[in-house]
């Protein structure tokens, strides 16, 4: 499915993953946007559930697909922003299907938990 500009209603933010050190020299992970807010088509597919320690989980692959946008890897995520919440999606892959640089393919999965 190519990108279909019409159906590019969602707000999404790509954030990149940076660490630095507290006053005790302990490493402290965060979060920063690596891009501005941009509009992405949205694909939701049927989610499989996991098994953790003690809870069940899900993971809803998701698909986003965004104007081409260069540097964006696996170890970043994607905050989806919907009216007054936002989802956080792990990027499993970022392809730029035709080789263009037209658009970029964010192969992404949400983690959630499942009502036992």
């Amino acid at each position: 499915m190519a990108l279909n500009l019409g159906q590019m209603r969602h707000v999404v933010r790509i954030d990149v993953r940076s660490s630095a050190q507290d006053g005790a020299g302990e490493p402290v992970l965060s979060w920063s946007p690596f891009a501005p807010p941009m509009r992405a088509q949205l694909e939701v597919t049927p989610g499989r559930e996991i098994w953790g320690s003690s809870e069940r989980q899900g993971r809803v692959p998701t698909v986003f697909r965004v104007r081409y946008l260069p540097g964006v890897k696996p170890s970043m995520r994607v905050i989806h922003k919907r009216d007054d919440s936002e989802k956080v999606f792990d990027i499993v892959s970022a392809i730029d299907p035709d080789g263009l640089r037209i658009e970029l393919v964010l192969s992404c999965e949400e983690l959630v938990e499942v009502d036992p």
